[in-house]
């Protein structure tokens, strides 16, 4: 496997990173994953956008130089001789202390394969996010809390773990009643999601109205929802088709209708 750092493409074993890197301490440092649609990376600028935001808030130096650019993705995408498109994770460590600039790196891997065409299994989380807690608004490799909740409900057989307010352990949610679409505002335990954002641009023009409640949204409203999907950049939009045991129409015809609009923006480059 062929990795991008430092501007160029080199075997991954090469990647050094020094163990006073903080990122081995105490899991210093941020990534974003992302995918290809044609070849192309239609969503990056936004993801890159997100990294330097984080990076800032959190007191990580970054160069915006060390990150890469469309090109790199192409380059790497076909140096490692994909069939079709790829998923793309950009990763950066923490740092040594002392202020030494962290290092950036970017991998490919492929695809995820697709979940079932009756829609994502749904189960509700047994702890919650911290509501005080900045780091959950971030895209950090302290990501433990959340990957466990996820592995303890696969193993459940559930697709996808969602916590008190509506967040999922890797994906944004959203509910649609009548013409509302509600997903839970930003100031809550919520990851500002790129595929939440893009939905949220997308939906006036589908004739939906987007409220983002601070409190997040309940478990009784998801409960009584016409229709629930899910985002992530990797996998788009998700339709939910069952629900802590409710059967729910997977997809529903504004989960489908958001669905192709958003799938229409990204293979046209944006």
């Amino acid at each position: 496997m062929l990795i991008w750092v430092r501007g160029e493409i080199v075997p991954e074993e090469t990647l050094a990173v020094p163990v006073s890197d903080r990122v081995f301490e105490h899991g210093l440092g941020l990534f974003e994953t992302l995918r290809t649609f044609g070849g192309a990376a239609p969503l990056l600028s936004r993801h890159l956008a997100r990294m330097t935001r984080s990076s800032e808030e959190l007191g990580l130096p970054l160069e915006r130089s060390a990150l890469p650019d469309a090109e790199a993705v192409a380059r790497l995408v076909q140096a490692n001789g994909a069939r079709g498109d790829a998923l793309v994770r950009i990763t950066l460590s923490g740092g040594t202390t002392g202020g030494n600039t962290p290092l950036v790196w970017m991998r490919t891997a492929p695809l995820p394969p697709p979940l079932s065409a009756t829609g994502a299994v749904v189960d509700f989380a047994t702890w919650e996010l911290g509501w005080g807690d900045p780091l959950v608004r971030h895209k950090t490799l302290n990501y433990w809390s959340r990957r466990l909740a996820y592995e303890q409900g696969r193993a459940r057989g559930a697709d996808e773990i969602l916590f008190a307010g509506g967040e999922g352990s890797r994906t944004n949610v959203f509910v649609i009643r009548k013409e509302s679409l509600l997903t839970p505002g930003l100031q809550g335990p919520v990851l500002p999601g790129i595929m939440r954002a893009l939905v949220l641009e997308l939906a006036p023009g589908l004739g939906l109205t987007p409220i983002e409640p601070a409190t997040g949204v309940s478990r009784a409203e998801l409960m009584k929802a016409d229709e629930v999907f899910l985002t992530n950049s990797v996998r788009g939009v998700l339709p939910v088709g069952w629900l802590a045991g409710r059967a729910l129409a997977a997809p529903g015809v504004w989960t489908a209708r958001l669905r192709d609009r958003a799938l229409a923006w990204l293979h046209q480059g944006g």
